[in-house]
């Protein structure tokens, strides 16, 4: 068995675009940031972004692999392939294996990481066949809004269309609930965006928790919520929740809700929303 593993080129675009369809039908894809089919065109996104190579078995197309970056660092995010065509599988993993380990290492990579669904067989054979241990996952939820639902908040607050003399309280009650948040300029900015909204709630005209719902380009949504620690548990973020879907179900988009590992106050969070698990990314890694 031949494996060459080359650049993508433009005539290559429409094999790889179906193998990506084949192996996913659809949904949310963490290298494309899109939701449903992957199409030709957005393969040229990528190649311009990202590195997108071609996996031959014999000289015919088989496969595919996408190396990015995340946090500055290499990583395999995508490999992809039919091995229908070739007779010895262990071989096929061996090879590529060791084409990633040398061409992290030709990059000066310090750490060799793998990014692969857990139903895809390749990816996870490829991740024992390096050796490389399981360091996190990214689990994808999604819910597809099917109605207009009234708004109604708990008793004693309020929730209203946030306006930008509220964006220094509301990155406040940004940082209070992430590591990293960005200026109120930036907030203002944002929610000026036509594919953005903002609402927050208040008791006794004092903010204490905000959403913010951006419609991507990418054909979903996703949230972003703050809730004070004081006033969680009581309802808050389901009532900030329903302008949001509203808004994703005008777009008719679905909504999307990631979150790392076992963090269970977002997975509770969408669980009680009715989102469900659509996916799940698994993360591995080794030093090299």
């Amino acid at each position: 068995m031949l494996l060459t593993v080359r650049q993508a080129r433009t005539e290559d675009v429409p094999v790889l675009a179906d193998l990506y369809d084949r192996a996913y039908r659809g949904g949310y894809s963490a290298s494309f940031d899109r939701y449903g089919p992957i199409k030709p065109g957005d393969f040229w996104w990528v190649q311009t972004e990202k590195e997108l190579l071609l996996l031959e078995v014999n000289h015919e197309p088989a496969g595919m692999v996408i190396i990015g970056r995340r946090d500055g660092a290499l990583v395999a995010e995508e490999v992809i392939a039919d091995l229908s065509a070739a007779r010895d599988e262990q071989t096929f993993v061996q090879r590529l294996g060791a084409y990633l380990l040398a061409h992290f290492r030709r990059e000066r990579a310090e750490r060799l990481l793998l990014r692969t669904t857990e139903t895809n067989p390749l990816g996870l054979s490829v991740a024992r066949s390096l050796d490389l241990g399981f360091t996190n996952l990214l689990a994808v939820t999604t819910f597809r809004p099917r109605s207009r639902h009234v708004v109604r908040a708990p008793e004693g607050y309020a929730i209203r269309k946030a306006a930008p003399a509220d964006m220094p309280e509301l990155v406040r009650i940004y940082r209070e609930c992430y590591p990293a948040a960005p200026e109120p300029a930036e907030v203002e900015d944002l929610i000026r965006r036509s594919e953005v909204r903002a609402w927050v709630t208040e008791r006794d005209k004092y903010m204490v928790g905000f959403l913010l719902a951006e419609a991507h380009a990418g054909g979903f949504g996703d949230l972003i919520i703050g809730v004070r620690e004081a006033h969680r548990r009581r309802g808050l973020g389901r009532a900030l929740a329903t302008p949001a879907m509203n808004f994703f179900h005008g777009k008719q988009i679905p909504a999307v809700g990631l979150y790392w590992g076992m963090d269970g106050l977002p997975q509770a969070y969408y669980r009680g929303l009715g989102f469900t698990t659509e996916r799940v990314y698994l993360f591995f890694e080794k030093s090299i």
